[in-house]
């Protein structure tokens, strides 16, 4: 038996397997989002199988030794929810979203799809197809081919191989290697389970006994992070499908070790980058016309973390777009964050994290994301009080310490389309 959640109340148990289980009780709601985390990613491969976590993943919704693929996926769709999965550099995530009244079902099946894997040759192959097809698809579009570009130059190989592999290696991957992953990275130290909605008590209890059947292994935590290039970088490939510029800029930025530096970093990304207000919207789209899209994203591990800044152009206007950009990072690093500006940060990045407390699929993200990168989960409140911790100095400082100097640079160009001579992008 574990602690009971109350309502409106947190769950976080350790059990003796190294095994993990976080959850959230919603009582307010008609509907539960449940999910199996592995503490393991496309960072944790062998040179030779790279790919090999996303595969696997994919592999796994192919059927058990009791259910196929039809049944895995037909119980839980047909009462209206959804089956899926995701990987990442450092995890991979199987999760079901279900009426409340449908839980143990969603339960039964993540727990068939993670536990008794068929494997059979012939899905293998089959599956191989699939993912060179994903793969293919991925290359084709303009973001995801840029954002590869720019990871495999700034960060190391292990974090900057491709989440989804090279087509030579996947197309190499066997029954055995399937097995070999399987078996090395699917055991009780890198598992946890994440709940969120509404639940009953005897479900907890009932993961708990499944959880305790898993292979022993030692108990993982994710801090390993990136291994930064410290060179700057400038890369840009040219393509004749393309008529518009794609641009990503990149520079380093705090990790989740650094507490105080990555509260006030997440304002700052936000104040840059987020929604039609933020100061690169603003300034860049809305008042020059410069771009159609522009955002920002921050990327972060325990160690460190990576801010990227993505926009899209035409030719002409590529130039003057750095120009005007660079000069509103340096007014940043000058001038320092204004209050309107301080505020609009703050209080957009606390009222998004108040908004994502109305669905079961957002409070399980946020709970995985937590508990696989800091360890417990903290509160909605806990986090509140943090962001409420920072000021206007910390974001300045904090803007002084990680955005002046040279950014890496990754351009997509038209095959027309020559890029400024000698770029050099510097705050």
């Amino acid at each position: 038996m574990i602690n009971k959640a109350e309502a409106g109340s947190s769950v976080y148990y350790e059990l003796d397997n190294g095994s993990i289980i976080v959850g959230e009780r919603k009582l307010d709601t008609r509907t539960v989002s449940l999910a199996f985390a592995v503490k393991g990613g496309s960072a944790d491969e062998k040179d030779d199988e790279s790919g090999i976590s996303h595969f696997v993943e994919h592999a796994l919704f192919k059927g058990t030794t009791t259910r196929g693929a039809f049944d895995l996926k037909e119980p839980i769709e047909r009462v209206g929810g959804g089956l899926n999965a995701y990987t990442s550099r450092i995890s991979t995530v199987f999760y079901a979203k279900v009426p409340d009244t449908h839980g143990q079902i969603a339960l039964e099946i993540l727990e068939d799809m993670i536990r008794n894997p068929q494997f059979s040759d012939e899905d293998i192959e089959l599956e191989k197809n699939v993912v060179l097809e994903e793969i293919a698809t991925s290359e084709d579009d303009p973001f995801d081919r840029i954002y590869d570009m720019t990871v495999m130059n700034i960060w190391d190989k292990d974090f900057g191989r491709p989440i989804q592999g090279f087509a030579s290696s996947v197309e190499s991957f066997t029954k055995d290697t399937v097995l070999d992953y399987y078996g090395r990275v699917y055991n009780s130290g890198r598992l946890m389970f994440a709940i969120a909605g509404n639940f009953d008590d005897d479900l907890l209890d009932g993961v708990a006994a499944f959880m305790e059947s898993f292979p022993s292994g030692d108990r993982v935590d994710c801090r390993k992070s990136p291994i930064m290039n410290h060179r700057p970088i400038y890369l840009e490939e040219k393509r004749n499908d393309l008529q518009q510029v794609h641009i990503l800029l990149s520079k380093q930025s705090p990790g989740r070790s650094l507490t105080k530096d990555f509260e006030a970093f997440k304002i700052i990304n936000t104040l840059l980058g987020s929604g039609m207000s933020s100061i690169l919207f603003h300034e860049i789209r809305e008042k020059l016309g410069l771009v159609y899209q522009i955002d920002s994203e921050f990327v972060s591990y325990h160690q460190n973390g990576t801010l990227f800044v993505s926009a899209v152009t035409g030719s002409k206007n590529l130039e003057k777009f750095l120009v005007h950009l660079e000069k509103e990072l340096k007014r940043l690093v000058d001038h320092g964050v204004t209050p309107a500006q301080f505020d609009y940060g703050k209080e957009r990045l606390k009222g998004k994290l108040l908004m994502s407390t109305e669905g079961t699929l957002q409070i399980l993200s946020r709970e995985i994301d937590e508990a696989i990168l800091c360890g417990r989960p903290k509160t909605v409140e806990e986090m509140l009080k943090t962001l409420d911790e920072i000021d206007r100095a910390d974001l300045n400082t904090v803007l002084q310490k990680y955005v002046p100097g040279k950014w890496n640079c990754t351009l997509l160009l038209p095959q027309s389309v020559e890029a400024p001579k000698d770029l050099v992008f510097s705050i």
